[in-house]
């Protein structure tokens, strides 16, 4: 039976109490332990046997253990806690529990010092664990509280749930999430389980209780923790009932060593380790070697982790039910293990006999054979698995990435202020800068690769995101370091750390630059060539007023001398005169355009249209023509250039017309959403509306082919001998659009007028 015991993987004492002379519990004698209780204390768990507990360990009273098994001593009733102990020999947290048989209690204790101290370590791998969390045995859910109007606490909501505690109702965690409680646990209020919750939430202590859970359909018995969690409750609990019932149907035993041996059987089937143990088999043939091993004790773990029944395996050999144990190595560990009495312990992937698990197997010598103690721990190697890929892939995304990330963590100086950065992460990108591999970069001082930031600003702004919190977002220039990059950073404070993300557009302000200086560059050109522009008309022009004054004289003194040939010379001559005066003039207008004008203000083009109608009043009245200008709007332009664009648009109306057909000539105006343009019209600078002022005539028109061609400089459809012109005037129309960050297109049919639609923005 001992040997049973130490197979377990929890201490046990076997204590009995002890009275003083007025009857109070005044200590307890411990009459048996296990060996395991040997390694969680490194007390030897023989030499202590009679002894009493407070002689051995003196922490017990004053650490709230002692009255911890009076109340069960006194009152029956069985207790689990997780409890602080130190002495001088021992130091840790451990989790207690205890039930009273007859005069006797029995104490189940592990220790639970590495997992306090792996806690932090877990809540970072929570998001891992979720498969971990569904599989297991524990049930978990988060509770968020549900309000009434007056802001009281009057319910609780399912905000997270594993699949243990929705088969408590025989749902799926899906359905049960986003629940009100009370909508599924109707009586949890009577139970008092709604007001544990609601202390926690209130005050957030964490509580630690067991609950007799015996409506609703159900009696099961809970051991149950409430924490508070930011403005939720999380809430863990182990279903002890099989437990309880062992513990219940111990009571009824009256013998000792009945109720001893029920007692371990009790133990061993409430664990959720398989607990085996083996007698070894022997061959004379082999010379008294061990060839097998025979199933002596299991308890009930076991049936759902090997998927065997007792009576299947109780009496039969290993080798019979699971032959996988030689290839594995596990039979040569049991084999060491009953030869030397060496424990034996081991983490081992069994893929073999219909079983596919991770096991976490320990063995003990036990007579001429062994106890095994095993726990599938597959889900946490699967969620191990999982985080490492997600590690490996998200290095990839890191490393691959087109931009630069590195996380900084702080270096404090010896009055505790930040006095560097170390790199914690480091990708590709970064460490390329320093001609190295992102392993040579991490766990350095940021000034060990990269000096200059400790200086040029860097370092202050790292420092200032990191002490605020607040995310710096700004352009620099690294010039240091024999680095010459611009770069676009964002530094966010992420935990107690620093991560930096960066761009580098380099290459792309250096095109700024060059396109600025080419800007400038364009502007002195332009400067010159107007300038050019105005001198070469104004020298132009003088001399051509000299020949056309010349030839007046020439024509009005000398006219009968030189006869009707020499008369018809310069008269020709008289004419190009005036041609090349007017093209110099409209050249001269052309090359001022060039350059868009300042601030545009507001132009009411009706009464631009209006001047322009009497400048070409004339010419109407000659040609008979009919214009009509309807309801036309005000827009932000330049007055004289718009006057120059009507100009020249009704003036070649009123040319290119019809013989003995009066011109009618309309203008109007309609508004144009940007979504609405025509697909063939693509202004310069996008707005949300545009005026479309049409023109539309009734003269000779022109093939469509030509719409793009009558905007150049010097294009005419015409000869000099049919129509008059220098060929510029659609080109001052089209710059006069493109200075107004406008748009415009011709279309007309020979013979069937011409409509030309102007789009500019509002």
């Amino acid at each position: 039976m001992q040997t049973m015991l130490d197979g377990s993987l929890s201490g046990v004492l076997l204590l009995e109490a002890m009275y003083d002379s007025a009857g109070q519990v005044d200590d307890f004698r411990i009459l048996a332990t296990n060996q395991t209780l040997s390694d969680i204390t490194g007390i030897d768990g023989q030499a202590i046997i009679g002894q009493t507990m407070g002689g051995v360990y003196p922490g017990y009273k004053e650490g709230g253990f002692f009255a911890l098994y009076c109340q069960t001593q006194n009152d029956g009733k069985p207790r689990r806690g997780e409890y602080y102990y130190e002495d001088e020999r021992l130091t840790g947290w451990f989790e207690v529990s205890i039930a009273r048989q007859d005069n006797h209690l029995v104490l189940t204790t592990t220790n639970t010092t590495e997992a306090h101290k792996a806690t932090e370590t877990a809540t970072l791998a929570t998001k891992h664990l979720q498969t971990v969390i569904d599989l297991s045995q524990v049930g978990i859910f988060v509770f968020s509280p549900v309000l009434d109007e007056a802001g009281q606490l009057v319910d609780f909501r399912f905000k997270t749930i594993n699949r243990m505690v929705a088969a408590l109702v025989g749902q799926t965690p899906d359905v049960i999430t986003g629940a009100v409680a009370s909508d599924w646990f109707i009586s949890y209020r009577e139970t008092g389980l709604f007001d544990y919750y609601r202390h926690t939430y209130l005050t957030g202590e964490m509580q630690r209780f067991d609950i007799h859970y015996n409506v609703d359909g159900f009696d099961v018995w809970f051991d149950v923790q409430s924490v508070r969690v930011d403005n939720d409750v999380l809430v863990t609990f182990t279903d002890y009932t099989l437990l309880k019932q062992a513990q219940q149907a111990l009571e009824l035993q009256a013998a000792d060593n009945q109720h001893q041996a029920e007692l371990i059987n009790s133990v061993l089937d409430s664990s959720d380790s398989g607990i085996i143990a083996f007698d070894a088999i022997r061959g004379p043939a082999q010379q008294g070697q061990i060839i097998d091993f025979r199933f002596m004790v299991v308890n009930r773990a076991c049936i759902g982790l090997l998927g065997k029944t007792i009576d299947e395996m109780v009496g039969n050999t290993l080798l019979t039910i699971f032959p996988g144990n030689v290839e594995t190595g596990l039979f040569d560990l049991y084999k060491q293990t009953t030869e030397t009495g060496q424990p034996g312990r081991t983490e081992v992937y069994y893929n073999h006999d219909g079983l596919d698990f991770w096991l976490d197997i320990s063995a003990q010598k036990l007579g001429d054979g062994f106890v095994v103690t095993f726990t599938d721990v597959s889900p946490i190697k699967r969620a191990n698995k999982a985080v490492e890929a997600s590690a490996a892939e998200l290095t990839t995304v890191i490393d691959t990435a087109q931009a630069g990330i590195f996380l900084f963590e702080p270096v404090f100086g010896d009055h505790n202020q930040v006095v560097d950065f170390r790199f914690r992460l480091a990708n590709r990108q970064l460490a390329a800068y320093v001609g190295q591999e992102p392993a040579a970069v991490i766990g350095e001082l940021g000034s060990r690769w990269f000096p200059g930031y400790k200086t040029n600003g860097l370092f202050d702004t790292y420092l200032k995101a990191y002490v605020t919190g607040r995310t710096q977002r700004f352009d620099f220039h690294y010039d240091t370091d024999g680095i010459d990059v611009w770069l676009d950073i964002m530094a966010t404070k992420m935990g107690n750390e620093v991560l930096v993300t960066f761009a580098d557009y380099t290459n792309l302000k250096r095109l700024q630059r060059q396109l600025e200086h080419s800007i400038i560059d364009l502007r002195r050109s332009n400067e010159s060539l107007q300038q050019f522009a105005y001198v070469a008309s104004h020298d132009l022009q003088e001399p051509l007023r000299k020949i056309q004054s010349f030839g007046d004289v020439l024509q009005q003194r000398f006219g009968p001398e030189l006869g009707e040939m020499g008369s018809d010379l310069i008269s020709r001559m008289q004419i190009a005169s005036a041609r090349m005066s007017s093209l110099i003039h409209d050249l001269l207008t052309y090359s001022r355009l060039s350059a868009k004008p300042g601030d545009l203000k507001p132009v009411a083009l009706t009464n631009v249209v209006a001047r322009v109608l009497d400048d070409l009043d004339l010419t109407i009245r000659e040609t008979g023509a009919i214009i009509q200008a309807i309801d036309l709007p005000t827009l932000p332009g330049d007055e004289s250039q718009l006057r120059q664009l009507f100009q020249n648009l009704l003036t070649n109306a009123l040319k290119f017309r019809k013989v003995d057909i009066a011109p009618v000539i309309t203008i109007h105006s309609q508004e144009v959403l940007l979504e609405n343009l025509p697909q063939t019209i693509s202004p310069p600078r996008k707005v949300p509306v545009y005026q479309c002022i049409t023109i539309v005539d009734n003269g000779i028109g022109f093939d469509q082919k030509y719409a793009d061609r009558i905007f150049q400089v010097f294009q005419r459809l015409h000869t000099r001998a049919q129509y008059d012109g220098t060929g510029i005037g659609l080109a001052i129309v089209k710059r006069v659009i493109d200075n107004h960050s406008g748009a415009i297109r011709a279309h007309s049919t020979p013979g069937q007028g011409a409509t030309f639609e102007l789009y500019l923005p509002i």
